[in-house]
C-alpha cells in the first residue's frame, strides 16, 4: 500500500518541504530522508556565501588564481557557465559586489550570519569562470555569488537521487521552488497553486505535471528579499548590465520546465528583461509555461502546458 511521508527543514534561508509517496518500508523511507537532508545540509555548508569557511567563500576569496574544487563545485560551476551563455550573460554569478554594496549583506533569516565582504570588487560583462580537470579561477577582484541558480541545481540533484532509489513519486520544495513526479497520493498529477505576489491567501493559478512527468516551477521577483540602504530601496534582482536592483513593475514571475536549473535561472532572466523575454523563451521551448505578475495585474499564458523535452 502506498503512504505519503513528508520532512521538513530549515535551510538556505528558506523552508524545504521534502514529500515522497511509496510501498517500501519505513526504515527505508528515513535512510531516503537522511539520505536528502544530508545533501541539502552539505550544499548550504560547501556554498553558502554567508559562512566564512564555505567553498564558496574560500574559492572567491583566491580570485585571480588556480583553485582546487570539489567535483560538485566543478559541476555546479558548469551549468552557471552554461547557462551565462544561455541567456546572454543576463544571468550572471559575478554580481555578488553589486549584492553587497546594495545592502543585501546578511544572511534573510538570520541576520547576525553576515556575509564576508567582496563589495569592492568589480563585475564586469566579460568576466568568465575558467574551469580545468580540477581546478577553477574567477578574474583577479571579482567575487561569484551561486544563488541564482543553487536552489534549482539542488533540486535536480536530489531529484536525480530520487529516481535513483526507485522512488518515482514525490514533491520537492525549497524556498517555493518545486519539482515533482509521478502522482499524489490519489494517483494524480501534482497540483501546484501560484498566489498572488502580495497576498499568498490569494490563489491565481494552478499547474501540474500532466501524465506524471517530471515538472520544475520556480518563482523569483522583488517582494520578499528587499530593504533599504543608505536611503535607498534595494532588491535581491541584480540587473548585470547597470550592476543595480532592477526597477520596473514586475513583482513575479513564476516559470515551469522540465529541470529546476532552467526554471531557476529562466525566472530571474525574465524578472530582468521583461514579459517579452518570457514570451520569446516559451516559443523557443527553454520554458514549458510562465506567469508574470505585475504592481496591480497579472498577464499569463497557459501554465499547465505538457512538459517540453
Amino acid at each position: 500500500m502506498q503512504n505519503r511521508y513528508q520532512k521538513h527543514l530549515d535551510c538556505l534561508g528558506s523552508i524545504a518541504f521534502l514529500t515522497i509517496i511509496t510501498d517500501k518500508s519505513s526504515l527505508f523511507v528515513d535512510e531516503v530522508f537522511t539520505s536528502l537532508i544530508g545533501k541539502i545540509e552539505d550544499f548550504e555548508e560547501r556554498f553558502s556565501r554567508f559562512l566564512g569557511d564555505s567553498e564558496l567563500t574560500k574559492f572567491n576569496q583566491s580570485s585571480g588564481r588556480k583553485n582546487a574544487i570539489s567535483p560538485q563545485l566543478k559541476d555546479i560551476l558548469i551549468e552557471t557557465n552554461k547557462m551565462s551563455d544561455i541567456t546572454g550573460n543576463i544571468f550572471s554569478p559575478f554580481i555578488l559586489p553589486s549584492l553587497q554594496k546594495s545592502g543585501y549583506t546578511s544572511s534573510w533569516t538570520n541576520k547576525d550570519l553576515i556575509s564576508p565582504d567582496f563589495s569592492n570588487r568589480q563585475n564586469n560583462s566579460d568576466f568568465k569562470i575558467k574551469i580545468g580537470e580540477n581546478w577553477a579561477e574567477i578574474p583577479k577582484n571579482s567575487a561569484i555569488d551561486l544563488g541564482g541558480i543553487g536552489k534549482g541545481y539542488l533540486l535536480d540533484q536530489l531529484s536525480n537521487h530520487l529516481d535513483k532509489t526507485d522512488i518515482s513519486n514525490y514533491w520537492l520544495s525549497l524556498g517555493g521552488d518545486i519539482i515533482c513526479n509521478g502522482h499524489d497520493m490519489n494517483n494524480k498529477p501534482w497540483q501546484i497553486s501560484i498566489t498572488d505576489a502580495l497576498d499568498d491567501r490569494l490563489i491565481l493559478d494552478y499547474t501540474e505535471n500532466k501524465h506524471g512527468l517530471k515538472m520544475a516551477i520556480a518563482t523569483s521577483g522583488v517582494t520578499k528579499r528587499k530593504g533599504i540602504h543608505n536611503n535607498k530601496a534595494w532588491n535581491h534582482i541584480i540587473d548585470p548590465r547597470t550592476n543595480e536592483p532592477i526597477k520596473n513593475n514586475i513583482l513575479t514571475v513564476t516559470v515551469t520546465a522540465n529541470n529546476s536549473v532552467t526554471a531557476d535561472v529562466m525566472a530571474k532572466c525574465i524578472v530582468i528583461e521583461g514579459p517579452d523575454k518570457a514570451q520569446q523563451l516559451y516559443d523557443n521551448k527553454r520554458i514549458s509555461g510562465f506567469l508574470v505578475q505585475y504592481l496591480g495585474k497579472s498577464s499569463k499564458i497557459e501554465i499547465c502546458k505538457e512538459n517540453i523535452n
